[in-house]
């Protein structure tokens, strides 16, 4: 679960720094210190703080008073630097002569810090009954609540995974933010991802984490260290491949009246309530609209956004539905290659019933049109009338399991 480490650390991985207990004139002789200083880039003479690809914290220089503002200056400086990865190794009950006992409560702030990794004995001490269950059956605890936006956001969802880097890239088992995204694996075929399993870029773009062997093919070594800054080897060891995918949604609260969870970049067909604000006793086919269902806004300053369905001058709260069935998606005409394109601007696109070929050349589409594309989703192809060709031949897209 990777915040436990092995009793002797021989490698390094891009984002790790090795701790280990010093005497404050930095020779470092024996112990973990020798072992920092031929292996890891200690530096002979520097006796506190960050050195090479270690962290040396004096222990030989008196009680556990003495060495206590030493404990909390590295402390400090883990919690300032998310994104490596600190091994700490039982400091001071080498030469030192402390027992784990008196060590590892110095330390149990640095517990509550994800990046922080201890032998297996301190972890022990911190939290028992909660740490064994967490090592031995991957049990996440869910005893912190992450706050989160009412509408989520691709602006969200960018900051949060800055924020939880080190976190996806390392796969601990801390408390995360409960959101779950759908992505496009193939035509015809959606794939789903809780957070801590996809990393959204600045630039939008959007890459996963995937259990599946058949992506192992598909893997990219040069984005994981890019992005993370490390070679994330325990998700290496546990076959996860990182691949890219296109972003085709985030999972809200609404569901339509058959029970079927909605995401942004849904196509919806919308029976409106009365004027007076009372439920139609039927619902004809011809009284509904054919809507996209997106995010409208930003989370910023004093603005909240909102999940709706977006016209060109006003919006539509699903509240004010009486009934909301889903039919399909926004995502076809889709292209692996291209920069991407955010669900507003496909919502957008869909509404305006234009389908974009290239910059000089669009389709206007007409409400027939706009229903079959959103049907056959998610799709690669670029014309339109090959949409209507999958209907003819009674092609089914099996939209209850997207």
């Amino acid at each position: 679960m990777g915040r436990v480490i092995p009793e002797e650390i021989t490698e390094l991985s891009m984002c790790e720094v090795f701790v280990f207990g010093s005497n404050l004139e930095g020779q470092h002789g024996g112990g973990a210190a020798k072992t920092a200083y031929e292996k890891f880039g200690a530096e002979w003479g520097v006796g506190s703080g960050p050195t090479g690809q270690c962290y040396a914290i004096p222990t030989m220089h008196g009680g556990l008073d003495d060495i206590k503002p030493y404990v909390d200056e590295f402390i400090e400086y883990a919690r300032n630097h998310p994104n490596n990865r600190f091994l700490v190794t039982r400091v001071g009950c080498g030469i030192a002569g402390f027992t784990d006992e008196q060590m590892a409560p110095l330390f149990e702030e640095a517990w509550r810090l994800p990046n922080v990794n201890f032998p297996l004995d301190w972890a022990l001490e911190f939290d028992k009954d909660k740490f064994i269950d967490a090592y031995l059956f991957d049990i996440i605890p869910k005893e912190k609540e992450i706050p989160l936006p009412d509408a989520l956001t691709e602006s969200d969802l960018k900051r949060l995974c800055e924020e939880y880097k080190y976190i996806i890239g390392s796969a601990v088992i801390v408390p995360k933010p409960q959101i779950r995204i759908r992505y496009v694996l193939d035509t015809d075929k959606f794939g789903y991802a809780s957070f801590g399993d996809f990393f959204m870029c600045e630039d939008g773009e959007l890459y996963v984490w995937s259990y599946d062997k058949n992506n192992e093919l598909h893997h990219n070594q040069d984005m994981v260290e890019l992005i993370f800054g490390d070679e994330c080897k325990y998700r290496r060891q546990r076959k996860h491949s990182f691949h890219r995918v296109i972003f085709a949604g985030v999972e809200t609260p609404f569901s339509d009246y058959k029970g079927r969870k909605l995401y942004s970049g849904d196509v919806l067909r919308v029976w409106c309530k009365k004027a007076d604000g009372s439920i139609p006793k039927r619902f004809r086919k011809d009284a509904a609209y054919l809507l996209a269902f997106g995010t409208l806004g930003e989370n910023e300053d004093d603005n909240k956004a909102l999940y709706a369905c977006v016209l060109d001058n006003h919006y539509i709260l699903l509240d004010r539905c009486a009934r909301v069935e889903r039919c399909g998606t926004v995502f076809y005409g889709l292209d692996w290659n291209e920069y991407p394109v955010d669900i507003t601007q496909r919502c957008s696109g869909f509404q305006n019933g234009i389908l974009e070929y290239e910059e000089s050349k669009k389709l206007y589409l007409s409400e027939d049109d706009k229903r079959v594309l959103a049907k056959f989703t998610p799709n690669f192809d670029k014309e339109c009338w090959k949409y209507h060709a999958l209907e003819i031949l009674e092609i089914e897209f099996d939209i209850s399991k997207q």
